[in-house]
Order: structure tokens, then C-alpha cells, then sequence
């Protein structure tokens, strides 16, 4: 798949995670490979661009029985783009169906 078009599905996804809960980058590198193989740089990359473009934030959190670990949280604004990029994403997706479906 073409870098440039898996780092964008990529962001959709893990501001999809974040939408449902806090998490941290290890943790969200490895809900995605395991359905897609990608290398874990480009979901701190990601997360970093998601933190510049404050549509997400870090805290650190400690479990009990761990270690500390850097969580990161959707914003309000996140929410807002991430509502926008789904409406994108599905328009997008129902013109590539369309014109699969089109006899050339």
C-alpha cells in the first residue's frame, strides 16, 4: 500500500482508538499490527503530528502493578477532526466503489 495513503487511514485509526479510550503508543502500535503491518515510527510520527495540531494530548499514568507510561488523550478538537476526517474517509470510499463498479 502506498506510504502517503496508509499514514492517512492510519491517523483515521488511531484517532478512532483514542475516541474510545486513552492509550499508549505501544499499546496502540500493537492494536494496529495486528491487522496491518506497519513500522512503529510511523504511529509515534503520527501522534506527534495528532499533539502539534492539539488534537491530542499526553498524560502520564501509572497502573498499579507497571510501569509509568505516557497515555495519550483525544482533545475536543480531535473529536471535531476526527468526526470530519470519518465523513471524508466514507465519501471517499463510497466514489473509489463507485467507480470500481463502473465497465469501462
Amino acid at each position: 500500500m502506498d506510504v502517503q495513503l496508509k499514514k492517512g487511514v492510519i491517523e483515521l485509526v488511531i484517532l478512532k482508538m483514542l475516541n474510545k479510550q486513552d492509550m499508549y503508543g505501544y499499546e496502540i502500535n500493537n492494536q494496529i499490527n495486528t491487522r496491518l503491518e506497519i513500522n512503529k515510527s510511523t504511529v509515534y510520527a503520527i501522534l506527534q503530528k495528532l499533539i502539534i495540531n492539539n488534537y491530542c494530548e499526553i498524560f502520564i499514568g501509572e497502573l498499579s502493578d507497571g510501569p509509568i507510561r505516557k497515555y495519550y488523550r483525544l482533545t475536543e478538537k480531535g473529536r471535531a477532526y476526527l468526526e470530519n476526517l470519518e465523513g471524508e474517509w466514507k465519501k471517499f470510499m463510497h466514489k473509489v466503489q463507485d467507480l470500481l463498479k463502473c465497465d469501462y
